[in-house]
């Protein structure tokens, strides 16, 4: 069994930050509720960067390749279609890593999730 890899738009004002994350979790737990295993590199760093002052340039450079990593190994990647989905920075980077490695892409408005399919 795999898991799909959930990809969100993160950067921002705090509190979008916070929200943007929020709503990373809750699809991650409606799926999961469904039998469907989701990982969020944006649940997972949001914890991070509350502990490491990381700047917007060592976000990219850091996190990106990490993310990749884990994006690599999933089954497919489901992108949540938050405002600023389509001008995010890394979900373009994620989505372009996809296309070229034949990385199945899925996208999802979050009060959806509870009727998702891959």
């Amino acid at each position: 069994m795999s898991y799909y890899y959930i990809s969100n738009p993160y950067n921002g004002t705090p509190e979008e930050m916070n929200s943007r994350a929020r709503a990373a979790a809750a699809a991650c737990a409606t799926l999961l509720r469904r039998g469907i295993h989701a990982w969020s590199p944006i649940v997972h760093n949001h914890a991070m960067m509350k502990h490491a002052d990381f700047s917007l340039k060592e976000r990219q450079e850091l996190m990106l390749p990490f993310d990749f990593t884990l994006l690599r190994a999933s089954g497919g990647m489901i992108v949540l279609t938050l405002p600023g989905w389509d001008k995010s920075f890394g979900v373009g980077k994620e989505i372009e890593l996809c296309e070229e490695l034949g990385i199945p892409v899925r996208y999802l408005d979050p009060a959806e999730a509870a009727s998702f399919t891959f």
